[in-house]
């Protein structure tokens, strides 16, 4: 039997299973995809931590796009999402360097024109599952700086290993030993 970790957002109790990562880590593994129910909760709690000042919701592929809908369907606030890949509908994307411990090797992400447009001059709310090593986070900082946009808050419904004050999440994740 897999040992579990037991979560609460709200009213939903999920136990996240817990996987080797690497020789000597392993996590509470989350995962919001398929899970309508929890990916609700997740953004009706994350709405209720957002300021009103906020113009514009940022997520990065694939974590965050779950996320970044749902939060703005609760807030009526527009959103974007930070591609790993370049779409073909991208003229002239901005890009950035990633390193995410989720994804090993080198990635970018890429903010496509219109949704740099949507972003410049506004105060922005980042939103994303799980902040872990902080390298997605790092990255989505220089794509909104880049593309004129200020960051106003960091949300995610979860932290995992260091704790991250400047992140707001829903929950702590703890990294166990191998």
């Amino acid at each position: 039997m897999t040992p579990t970790h037991p979560i609460t957002i709200g009213d939903v109790r999920r136990e996240l299973p817990i996987v080797r990562v690497a020789d000597d880590a392993r996590i509470a593994f989350l995962k919001l995809y398929g899970d309508v129910e929890l990916t609700v909760a997740c953004a009706r709690a994350l709405a209720e931590r957002m300021p009103t000042d906020i113009d514009v919701i940022v997520g990065p592929e694939t974590g965050g796009i779950l996320l970044a809908h749902e939060l703005a369907e609760h807030s009526g606030r527009p959103y974007a999402i930070a591609r790993k890949k370049l779409r073909p509908n991208m003229v002239k994307p901005l890009r950035v360097p990633v390193q995410s411990i989720g994804t090993p090797g080198r990635q970018e992400l890429f903010l496509g024109d219109d949704d740099v447009a949507l972003v410049e001059g506004r105060r922005v709310a980042l939103v994303d599952e799980v902040v872990s090593s902080g390298g997605t986070l790092t990255a989505l900082h220089e794509l909104i700086a880049t593309a004129g946009g200020t960051v106003r808050q960091v949300l995610a419904v979860a932290t995992e290993g260091e704790r991250r004050p400047e992140v707001e999440s829903l929950l702590h994740l703890p990294v166990f030993p191998g």
